[in-house]
């Protein structure tokens, strides 16, 4: 199976910890809350817990949520 050795499943873990420190991901896309850690990884884009529930609400036809460290990650999702 690709992308899901330890490896990779680490550095994927540090992709994502250099995109929430850029500016533009510090703060939820949907409602500009502090500190969002969850994704919308098919929209690209960084929300928090309550906006995860909404886009999960939507269904995955819309919007693909995942938690930023809770999950893992596989290229694809990353890219």
């Amino acid at each position: 199976m690709t992308g899901k050795s330890v490896k990779d499943v680490d550095r994927y873990q540090a992709v994502l910890a250099n995109l929430l420190l850029e500016e533009d991901n510090k703060f939820c896309a949907d409602c500009q809350s502090k500190g969002p850690r969850w994704a919308s990884w098919n929209i690209g884009v960084f929300i928090c817990i309550r906006c995860a529930g909404i886009h999960r609400n939507l269904g995955v036809h819309i919007s693909r949520v995942k938690s930023v460290n809770l999950d893992q990650w596989t290229q694809e999702q990353i890219q």
